[in-house]
């Protein structure tokens, strides 16, 4: 049964889930280190939001480093489950690409 336990918990814990990830950060420092974290994990859908596909312990660590960084009683930063069934739908400006340069 323990053995049942841990292969059970690693593939949950394998699961790559989607989140859509928002931040809205007082100070410039303080923003630059954020996008560069969240760059790290996810596509840019627009300035301050991006797509993560992560597992829970991968968002455990982005979670963590985050709150590193950020100023809790000024800065903000928002996770929205994605569900699977979810088709991203698009008008106008295609959404923007892996190689935008935050300055």
């Amino acid at each position: 049964m323990h053995n049942f336990l841990q292969t059970l918990y690693a593939s949950m814990s394998a699961h790559l889930v989607k989140y859509l990830l928002c931040y809205d950060i007082c100070d410039p420092k303080r923003l630059r280190r954020v996008h560069r974290a969240v760059r790290d994990w996810g596509v840019p859908i627009q300035y301050s939001v991006f797509e993560v596909e992560v597992n829970s312990q991968q968002l455990k660590q982005l979670m963590a480093q985050l709150a590193q960084i950020i100023d809790a009683d000024e800065d903000k930063v928002l996770l929205f489950q994605l569900s699977t069934q979810l088709q991203r739908l698009s008008l106008g400006c295609k959404a923007l690409s892996e190689e935008l340069m935050f300055v």
